[in-house]
């Protein structure tokens, strides 16, 4: 027989033999309070009994009709037993006002049901601290209840034998407050046992932000995964179902999906060591970086027709840094072309990439007006941001270079990654509007030469300098 259902039986016997040692003491006594502590005990034995069922269905496995199983039975117990405790204890206040109104106060034999208390006090006790402890272990809502109704009863115990302790001294007024102060008491946590039902039965999420979030960044660090879309988790008793929707990369096997599969259960179990997981993971596949790369050289050459004045393109790159996508490549213009409207020109372009291409997030153009290789090559590169002293050095060295080159007006945007083996720069550079493009290609060529000799970063692989007209810019640094 499953444990909690032995319990379960265990606490029908207590109950029944309280029950029956209460009434006894409510007719020997008449004690209102008396009264309200016997009335909670005798729902108890109907709740019990809801408890058992509960209990004993929840614990059957998924069928047919209920594919999740039937754990959901054990908050509908919890939420029934709270909704009837609310209506009885509501009427016993009303019956105890009356009793104060009508100025009826009358306790017979104090010493006897004094002595009934302390029985039914040490009962208690003993019994519910074993129930809640079985409860949190096996992940009863019930069995916790029961455990904590008992518990309740035993402090409210001590409010009945100061009634009766009173009575020693003739002061019979205090019983029917203390019947009303019972029962409010106990109102009180029927209210908080539906809450907790209802939480259950709406699949109310129990997990911390913070503790999804770094589930949602340990999936995506795994390989081959290139987007967390949605993580929903909810609870029945003690199982936990997380259902994670996920992008692949579109060329894996079936060994790599079930290698992330189990992956995600893995460490699911170690993040809910509380709960037994059940795991639903969908995945849809999706362009990898080498994908997206061969997509957007369609993209753009179909696009290039559309911009006469684009002579070639060249030198893509996609990046990614956690789960966003951009990418930098080379727009080869005409020579005679200026600055400013070379730049809105390429501004056009990099619109109409974003606008066909929704995954990226961003667009690098590198202008240029020389003649070179009519091939778009690919690249792909996964990026991570470096820390803030190294960008705060990096930037100390390159204003250092900038300043020095009479033909900058300023810059803005400098960003600095790094790869497992090499390093990337960008960085948008101010000139005079009226430049033509060969002779910002050339101070650009100048730049790059001496920021690579004033950084000395030996694995400084790429180096992305963009010309922009100083006209009408509201943000960088100007000189």
């Amino acid at each position: 027989m499953d444990n909690k259902i032995k319990f379960a039986f265990l606490t029908v016997l207590i109950v029944v033999f309280q029950s029956i040692l209460k009434v006894i003491g409510v007719l020997i006594t008449g004690s209102l309070s008396f009264l309200s502590e016997t009335v909670d005990t005798l729902t108890d034995v109907l709740f019990v009994s809801i408890s058992l069922y509960s209990i004993y269905h929840s614990e059957k496995p998924a069928d047919y009709e209920h594919m999740y199983g039937h754990t959901k039975t054990d908050s509908i117990g919890a939420l029934i037993q709270g909704i009837i405790l609310m209506n009885i204890y509501i009427l016993l206040i009303y019956n105890a006002i009356q009793a104060i109104i009508q100025q009826r106060f009358l306790i017979t034999q104090p010493g006897i049901g004094l002595i009934i208390l302390i029985i039914s006090f040490s009962i208690n006790i003993f019994f519910s601290r074993i129930l809640i402890y079985q409860g949190k272990r096996s992940k009863s809502l019930t069995l916790k209840i029961q455990g904590l109704n008992l518990f309740q009863d035993s402090m409210r115990a001590i409010l009945v034998i100061f009634s009766f302790i009173l009575a020693y001294f003739n002061i019979f007024f205090i019983d029917p407050i203390l019947s009303v102060i019972l029962s409010a008491w106990i109102i009180s946590g029927a209210v908080k046992l539906a809450r907790d039902g209802i939480k259950e039965l709406t699949d109310t999420n129990p997990v911390n932000i913070i503790i999804i979030e770094d589930l949602r960044q340990k999936i995506f660090r795994l390989e081959h995964v290139v987007g967390v879309h949605d993580i929903k988790i909810r609870t029945s008793g003690k199982t936990l179902f997380l259902e994670v929707h996920l992008s692949v990369e579109d060329h894996i096997s079936i060994v790599h999906a079930n290698e992330i599969i189990k992956s995600i259960r893995n460490m699911s179990e170690k993040i809910f060591p509380l709960y037994e997981v059940e795991c639903i993971i969908e995945m849809n596949p999706m362009a990898s970086e080498k994908s997206i790369g061969e997509g957007l050289i369609n993209l753009i050459f179909s696009m290039k027709s559309e911009y006469p004045k684009i002579e070639n393109v060249k030198d893509l790159n996609v990046f990614r840094i956690e789960d966003e996508y951009f990418i930098s490549l080379v727009i080869r213009v005409d020579d005679a072309l200026s600055l400013t409207d070379a730049h809105r020109l390429s501004s056009m372009f990099e619109d109409e990439i974003k606008k066909q291409a929704p995954l990226i997030s961003r667009v690098i153009t590198h202008l240029e007006g020389q003649t070179h290789s009519e091939t778009l090559i690919l690249d792909q590169i996964k990026c991570v941001d470096v820390g803030p002293e190294m960008i705060q050095q990096i930037s100390k060295n390159v204003e250092e270079v900038l300043r020095a080159h009479s033909q900058v007006k300023g810059y803005h945007g400098l960003e600095f990654w790094a790869t497992m083996d090499y390093c990337i720069l960008e960085l948008h550079i101010f000139f005079d509007g009226s430049l033509n493009i060969s002779q910002t290609h050339e101070y650009i060529s100048e730049l790059e030469t001496s920021i690579r000799e004033k950084l000395g970063i030996d694995n400084l692989d790429s180096i992305f300098l963009h010309s922009e007209p100083i006209e009408d810019q509201k943000e960088g640094i100007i000189f």
